[in-house]
């Protein structure tokens, strides 16, 4: 039998491109435990999109797929978001390592459900739904 199942998070920061690195952050917490990964391996992605929250969405996607192909996790981000929906930034990692980054849940995909990026009482929140 194929179950499906989701997890979900939400993140708020006072400005966007640090709502980008926390949702980031956010993401590999729910794979393994962040606080093990050093930030030694560093990898430059460059998404671009018609609003926030493909924005997002495409950065997300872009890290799991290296994570997927190169098996690497992250636990550092610097973002820089253009307001012409361009998004540059740099990914600090290392390769996974079973025995020292506590593996918690594969992630399969960033999803478009329920995927919102807005700003409410002077912060910048997004919900994000993960497959798993």
């Amino acid at each position: 039998m194929d179950l499906e199942a989701d997890v979900g998070f939400e993140v708020w920061s006072e400005d966007l491109n640090s709502l980008f690195e926390e949702a980031a952050l956010a993401m590999y917490e729910v794979m393994v435990d962040v606080g093990r990964v050093d930030p030694k391996v560093g990898r430059n992605i460059e998404v671009s999109a018609p609003d926030l929250e493909m924005l997002l969405h495409h950065w997300l996607s872009e890290l799991l797929f290296i994570t997927e192909v190169e098996k690497l996790v992250f636990s550092r981000f610097k973002v820089s978001v253009a307001d012409q929906g361009h998004l540059r930034g740099e990914a600090l990692g290392d390769f996974i390592d079973p025995e020292k980054h506590d593996p918690r849940t594969e992630v399969k995909a960033v999803t478009y459900h329920r995927l919102s990026v807005f700003r409410e009482d002077g912060l910048w929140r997004c919900t994000v739904v993960l497959d798993i």
